[in-house]
């Protein structure tokens, strides 16, 4: 069965790839989970076929992206379905689609489908990415009455040289199908949505978020935005205004970046290096900062071997202590801390956000100046200027975070 939609042509590619791998790469907003869905519903509508795998990397954006979407197909096709939420199953059409998650490839087993679609496999590191792939494909072994072979399609956002590029570039073979897909490619997407992606992330990332490129997005500084002839700044602020203070927790080398607000724009003003643990660090907050309001803005998840106490124990100490305490439940990517602290730092039209009195806070400096990557892709914490960076990321990205509007665009859409 062959669908035909109104989608754009690499998602309709996607939707009728005969390859047994195809992978659509795509820059934001491509919509590359739409192309997935339709491969999908293709596959669960064909005479003769299998049960259908769908990947993710978690279980709420299973909730949130991929039951609301099938469901609402479905409902417009008029086809009866079933959702079991707690077991992640929908029978439609007298098989099965199997919601599966890929942070855990140890979950990836008791099961067969005929074929598999995994999105944003490449937001995985490596190593990760290669094992649920290779689960996922083992999974892949339920017959086909109508002959047809088993199939795993990607779709992801490309996240630099790692599995996606290995597998399905660098190293593809005749089974493996790239498919290209850059933002543009939609028309579908709202009225500047790509002027807002160009003001959104600094210069080095658009050929990848846009154009949907494998490129080098870990060589170098991690921040390489600064400049401390650029971003030394002396700022004279009074005893009553808020500080703003990002905070790294660890045992006898707390780091603390302490930042004042002036019309949307921040300032490190002081900072506070290898601090012994929290109530250290408040008592001399307190005593430097008598009257100043705080808003801490710490690490949401900490770890028990490098906490001073459980992450929920210092944030509550931090919280009695009467501070203001801006703290999710998770931190978020690295690579969206590191995306924002370098937007801050310059946006596309060369103006800083972020500012730095370089006298002192010669650890912020220091740390934005130095830190590079290191050979897994990750900001390296060998040097040890790892701390300070996180406290001024766990600020911005909180403060200034990258906005993506990454709503789904509803496509007209022919079924055949």
């Amino acid at each position: 069965m062959k669908i035909l939609a109104r989608g754009t042509a690499p998602q309709v590619r996607l939707a009728n790839s005969k390859a047994l791998f195809p992978a659509m790469v795509a820059g934001f907003g491509a919509g590359k989970t739409h192309g997935l869905i339709l491969r999908g519903i293709r596959l669960i509508l064909e005479e003769g076929g299998g049960d259908v795998g769908f990947y993710l990397p978690d279980y709420s954006l299973i909730k949130t992206i991929a039951y609301p979407r099938f469901t609402s197909i479905f409902s417009e096709l008029g086809m009866p379905y079933a959702l079991n939420q707690s077991d992640h199953i929908m029978q439609v059409n007298g098989r099965r689609i199997i919601f599966r998650t890929m942070n855990n490839p140890d979950s990836i087993v008791g099961y067969e489908v005929g074929d598999s679609l995994a999105d944003e496999l490449d937001t995985l590191p490596s190593a990760k990415a290669r094992t649920v792939w290779e689960k996922i494909v083992a999974r892949n072994r339920q017959a086909k009455s109508n002959g047809t072979p088993n199939t795993a399609a990607v779709g992801t956002t490309p996240e630099g040289f790692r599995f996606t590029y290995e597998q399905w570039d660098k190293n593809r073979t005749a089974s493996y199908e790239l498919i290209t897909a850059p933002t543009y490619s939609n028309p579908h997407l709202p009225d500047g949505y790509i002027d807002t992606l160009r003001e959104t992330y600094p210069a080095h990332l658009l050929e990848a978020y846009i154009e949907g490129r494998f490129v080098n997005l870990t060589s170098g500084s991690v921040y390489p935005a600064f400049d401390r002839e650029k971003h030394h700044k002396v700022i004279q602020f009074d005893r009553f205004e808020t500080l703003h203070i990002g905070l790294d927790f660890n045992v006898n080398n707390m780091a603390l970046a302490i930042h004042v607000m002036r019309n949307g724009k921040a300032y490190a003003v002081d900072e506070i290096s290898q601090g012994r643990d929290t109530p250290t660090v408040i008592e001399s907050l307190k005593e430097k900062y008598p009257n100043h309001p705080i808003v801490a803005y710490p690490d949401a998840s900490g770890a028990s071997s490098s906490s001073t106490n459980a992450a929920g124990s210092d944030i509550i100490l931090l919280k009695n202590a009467g501070f203001s305490v801006s703290a999710p439940r998770a931190n978020g990517l690295i690579k969206d801390r590191v995306a924002a602290v370098n937007m801050a730092l310059c946006n596309n039209e060369g103006l800083s956000l972020y500012y730095v009195d370089c006298d002192k806070c010669p650890n912020i400096a220091s740390g934005l100046e130095q830190q590079a990557y290191d050979t897994s892709g990750r900001p390296d914490k060998s040097a040890g200027l790892d701390h300070m960076n996180d406290a001024v990321g766990y600020f911005i990205v909180r403060q200034m975070p990258i906005k993506r509007r990454h709503q789904f665009i509803e496509q007209p859409t022919r079924w055949t």
